[in-house]
């Protein structure tokens, strides 16, 4: 049998691995059968790229993964797919591909890197987007549709069997905002002549239930995207929210700080957060926004802190 040792550095020379593991309870006649052993790669800072990931210095040159200062899983897979798409389209003379923090968590991971840089491995939190209700995974063919296919990464039937569901999904939306609820259902007809896009919206109805309680209403749509219907209803007001109060953020991007606060104080922030911002002092939401660790989610509680303050 072999046992792999979890938590422990064996990223050390074989002799000193030999050594240190007989130190460790019940070891004591241990015997490796592989030394394990580390990869050291190279690194460039990520401001010397473009947000195609070629480099601002060597035209043709792309720089994808690791050597970026990200982790070596999702966020590396993901440069690769726009560094090679982005070569590619650079041979055949085409327009690039880019993805913007609203699009897509690529977009939040790319901006971040030649934006801010790393000073440590960078992986893809959900808490970096500030447009993270916006990034789900049930829109995700919708929101890179157009940029994939223009891009040549989806062939046409494709793009349009997406456009052709997206289409059938709001003529849905739309029809549901139109009709009546009515129902014989003790409990839920106090409801009835409401709307049956805000009746989706309660908590305990789904799409299923609303057709089942409803006495009336049918539809054609396919019961796969009855969940598409039903997240837009329930997060409207959430999404509606969301997108208010980005606007406003980038209206407070100005938004003086003072000099000599101590960020300690501020519970909502991340602990990095707190140290980077009690070592730098900003002077505005801005500068705050572009230190490396203070994620657009601590921008959010410094806005709120010091609007209420």
């Amino acid at each position: 049998d072999e046992y792999y040792l979890n938590g422990i550095s064996t990223s050390l020379p074989v002799e000193i691995q030999e050594e240190f593991l007989h130190t460790i309870k019940g070891l004591e006649n241990v015997k490796v059968v592989r030394y394990a052993y580390a990869v050291e790669y190279d690194f460039v800072e990520p401001y010397v790229l473009k947000e195609t990931l070629e480099t601002k210095y060597v035209e043709n040159l792309y720089f994808a993964g690791q050597i970026n200062g990200t982790s070596g899983y999702e966020e590396a897979a993901g440069q690769g797919l726009i560094a090679g798409a982005n070569a590619a389209l650079k041979v055949k003379g085409k327009e690039p591909l880019t993805l913007g923090r609203d699009e897509a968590y690529i977009g939040v991971l790319i901006d971040d890197l030649i934006t801010k840089g790393t000073n440590e491995p960078y992986r893809m939190f959900t808490s970096r987007a500030e447009y993270r209700l916006i990034l789900r995974a049930d829109n995700a063919d919708i929101r890179l549709a157009k940029k994939s296919y223009d891009a040549g990464l989806i062939d046409s039937a494709f793009y349009e069997q997406i456009m052709k569901k997206y289409e059938n999904i709001e003529k849905e939306v739309a029809k549901l905002k139109e009709s009546n609820f009515r129902t014989d259902d003790q409990e839920l007809k106090k409801h009835n002549g409401k709307k049956m896009y805000d009746i989706l919206k309660m908590p305990a109805i789904d799409f299923e239930k609303l057709l089942d309680y409803n006495l009336s209403y049918k539809t054609d749509l396919d019961k796969r995207f009855w969940k598409n219907v039903e997240i837009i209803a329930k997060y409207d007001g959430y999404i509606a929210k969301a997108m208010s109060d980005i606007e406003k953020f980038k209206r407070m991007e100005n938004m003086k700080l003072p000099l000599d606060f101590d960020y300690s104080k501020i519970e909502g922030l991340t602990i990095e957060a707190r140290q980077k911002l009690n070592e730098v002092k900003p002077s505005s939401i801005g500068q705050a926004s572009r230190i490396s660790g203070v994620s657009p989610a601590d921008i959010t509680v410094l806005i709120f802190y010091f609007k209420h303050k």
